[in-house]
């Protein structure tokens, strides 16, 4: 990932991950409300991503072709995490399940600690939970039900409910012309949209991954 970002500026080119919830105009809103201070400090963020795939010979489950829960869908839980907590965690320990025939897991999660925060990454492809999203703050927490990785509505929520707010958001077709538009700006000279999804994302996402395939600090469970 590192080469390929030295490589694009040496050539004068445009550099972007394709990961769509980054640009989706609720989700801008999100970061911006969490960063606010109105839920006080971050004290954990907590996400989950699982979808069951039932064919066995389908691409995620497939070694040769990068399958299982964490390449499929870690990058997800873990953007969202480094966009609220940053990309210098202090450590990360992983717990997973592997198919016994061919390595790949079908569910990993993941434990960030950092120095004032925890966090922890849910996937899988062959478990199933609420793909949820919940911020947790000194003054209240918000809440984004799933599909969080598409979002569109997020809820605030104070210990007396009457403060509570919804934010709502609608995107439009599937979600990708957001990330389109972010990439054609880009390539045009506006660089504002940098900020959304930074060459420092992309990195961190990438290297939580590295250490998952490397076996760092991996448990097994069956």
């Amino acid at each position: 990932m590192e080469e390929l970002f030295l490589l694009a500026a040496e050539r004068g080119c445009v550099l972007l991950e394709a990961l769509k919830t980054a640009f989706f105009p609720a989700f801008q809103q999100l970061i911006g409300v969490a960063e606010s201070g109105v839920i006080g400090s971050i004290k954990a963020v907590d996400a989950a991503f699982t979808k069951l795939i039932e064919d066995d010979s389908s691409r995620e489950f497939d070694p040769m072709q990068a399958g299982g829960a964490w390449t499929e869908l870690g990058a997800y839980p873990v953007f969202v995490i480094g966009k609220l907590l940053g990309t210098e965690s202090r450590r990360i320990r992983f717990t997973t399940c592997r198919k016994p025939e061919t390595g790949v897991d079908l569910f990993t999660r993941a434990d960030f600690l950092y120095p004032n925060a925890a966090a922890s990454a849910t996937v899988a492809i062959g478990a199933k939970r609420e793909g949820d999203l919940c911020v947790t703050g000194t003054r209240g927490y918000i809440y984004v039900p799933s599909p969080w990785w598409k979002t569109e509505m997020f809820e605030v929520r104070f210990e007396d409910p009457r403060q509570n707010r919804k934010y709502f958001i609608r995107f439009e077709g599937d979600g990708l012309r957001y990330e389109l538009a972010a990439f054609l700006r880009l390539i045009h000279g506006c660089r504002h949209d940098n900020r959304l999804l930074t060459r420092g994302d992309s990195i961190f996402m990438a290297d939580v991954t590295s250490r998952f395939r490397r076996g760092e600090y991996v448990d097994e469970i069956s």
